[in-house]
């Protein structure tokens, strides 16, 4: 072989990014500890809401009209969010929604050091705590591409990924060492601090790019001609509607029944297994972006979701803490892997001026198949059993692996 034969082999080789390489990006390093830092606040600031509206005396009606209109208010804006964040940009609705949320919350700080918040003042935060996370979450999802190349794209989502899963970790602690410690208002306005950082943060990022142009599909120049011109994002929603009306309920209902059932798990071993779940998805979403690197990753989505419909399945039938609560890590890691190749795909799917929007319609789907889950959850274990809710959540698994076994896009992914 020549040497200009060698040379131009060498050349031919794409260089394999380390998984850290989007740290080199200021821009992306910004946003990360900005996104990162909010994310906490909002961990340590869930903690104490319930603990504000009960000790005013609205009971849990008061609690679940302020979550009703928090998951509303986040359905309705989920698509208007990322179709303004195309219009104007990504990082100025982000920045709007992080200021909006600040001066809530400031409001509700001052109002709850002052005495108890009226019920209308909580409510109103609510929504506008969840109009502002829904147009915030397609927004954040369409900038990472802009900051880094295609090539560092699954690492940066991996880093971010796994920043916000630590953040989940660690902040319902830190809220409830304040509750018990000082009182619920610091949290809150611990929340709100968190957000002004953010948007500090993102006022540092003094340009964003336009993401890189790709060659767009025939009938893609609006959302609905994409959807309809992209088999491989339509299983993306498919995906997104089947294991939204499973999940949600199987974790947030079924599992604590089922821990209450046995003996020697009850709430503190619910508290475990969620524990485990955290921090598989942790480790999960951390080294997917080094794991995948390379491989093709479709078949790595079709694997992860059947191997995950068989632990979720067979977890009833397991008996003691110790090997569930390892059973939980194995699906939170897989989990966090299959967020990373997700957000990774749709993310390289549209063309960019249609990218906020593809989002937010994955946003919009997520949110309301929690609620539906939920209801889902109820019905089955008031008729079955535990167990039954988390044989369906395996078999809707497994039925979307296997249409992803089906579906030729995905399968050359």
């Amino acid at each position: 072989m020549s040497a200009d034969h060698e040379t131009t082999a060498a050349k031919d080789v794409e260089p394999r990014p380390s998984p850290f390489a989007p740290f080199r990006r200021r821009a992306f390093r910004i946003l990360v500890a900005g996104q990162s830092l909010s994310t906490l606040g909002d961990m340590v600031y869930l903690v104490a809401l319930p603990f504000v509206i009960l000790g005013a005396g609205y009971a849990t009606t008061g609690l679940s009209i302020t979550l009703t209109g928090f998951g509303v208010a986040r359905i309705v804006t989920a698509l208007p969010g990322g179709a303004l964040a195309d219009r104007f940009g990504a990082r100025p609705v982000m920045l709007g929604a992080d200021l909006a949320r600040c001066a809530a919350l400031t409001t509700l700080t001052v109002a709850a050091v002052r005495g108890a918040p009226g019920l209308g003042h909580l409510v109103v935060t609510g929504i506008v705590l969840g109009a502002c996370e829904g147009a915030h979450i397609p927004a954040y999802r369409s900038i990472t591409p802009a900051l880094v190349p295609d090539a560092e794209l699954a690492a940066a989502n991996s880093i971010g990924i796994a920043a916000n899963l630590f953040a989940n970790v660690i902040g319902p602690p830190i809220g409830g060492v304040l509750v018990a410690l000082v009182a619920p208002w610091p949290a809150i306005g611990a929340d709100a601090a968190s957000f002004a950082v953010s948007a500090l943060a993102l006022l540092a990022i003094h340009r964003v790019p336009a993401p890189p142009e790709r060659p767009a599909a025939a009938g893609s120049g609006s959302l609905l001609g994409f959807v309809r011109s992209s088999p491989l994002y339509r299983t993306v929603l498919l995906m997104t509607v089947v294991l939204g009306a499973s999940v949600g309920g199987t974790l947030e209902v079924a599992l604590p029944v089922l821990a209450g059932t046995r003996p020697g798990l009850g709430p503190a071993g619910y508290g475990w297994l969620m524990a485990a779940l955290g921090i598989g998805m942790l480790g999960g979403g951390a080294s997917a972006g080094a794991l995948t690197h390379g491989r093709r990753q479709g078949p790595l989505v079709i694997a992860a979701l059947a191997v995950n419909g068989g632990l979720l399945a067979a977890l009833p039938h397991v008996g003691g803490l110790v090997p569930m609560a390892v059973t939980m890590a194995v699906v939170g890691a897989l989990d966090g892997v299959l967020a990373v190749l997700v957000m990774t795909a749709t993310q390289r799917m549209p063309p960019p001026r249609l990218l906020a929007r593809a989002q937010g319609l994955i946003s919009l789907v997520t949110f309301a198949m929690f609620p539906l889950s939920v209801a889902v959850a109820g019905l089955v274990l008031h008729r079955w059993s535990p167990a039954a809710m988390f044989h369906l959540t395996g078999l809707g698994f497994a039925a979307v692996a296997v249409c992803g076994l089906a579906s030729r896009s995905l399968r050359r992914l």
